[in-house]
């Protein structure tokens, strides 16, 4: 769970299928969406993948959709840490810092990013199903079978 904290307060962020559907919903975007509808990152430079602006720092509607997205995964956040998910769109933008909303669209994007990371065994270098078949004839090779 990625951290922020606006307003005094450490705010977890959680993001789930639950809260893809809020977003599509109250959003009206899908999280594949919020690059450019809701962060608004442009390249300016082709050439030069550090020339990134982040719109939502300047267009008030996208920074609105920020404080929805903060609410929206800082209400799962506080539920899943069993608090009161009491975050409300004007308690966010009111004490969000504009110095820091480009940090907050990071650590958005960071969550969201985790959240649509798929599920692997917990093995160490094992990056996807077992080939049951292939498993069994390096079984076969090794020395002693």
């Amino acid at each position: 769970m990625t951290e922020i904290k606006i307003g005094g307060r450490e705010i977890p962020l959680f993001y789930t299928t639950y809260e893809m559907i809020a977003i599509q919903e109250e959003i009206g975007c899908t999280a594949f969406q919020l690059r450019d509808e809701v962060f608004g990152i442009v390249q300016e430079d082709e050439d030069d993948p550090t020339s990134i602006r982040i719109e939502a720092v300047t267009d008030p509607q996208k920074t609105k959709k920020v404080g929805t997205l903060i609410r929206i995964l800082g209400n799962a956040g506080l539920e899943e840490k069993g608090q009161e998910p009491d975050l409300t769109d004007k308690w966010v933008l009111r004490h969000m810092k504009p110095a820091l909303i480009m940090a907050y669209c990071v650590a958005v994007m960071a969550e969201i990013n985790a959240g649509n990371k798929l599920e692997s065994p917990e093995t160490e270098g094992e990056t996807g199903p077992k080939d049951m078949l292939l498993e069994e004839e390096n079984a076969k090779k090794q020395p002693g079978n």
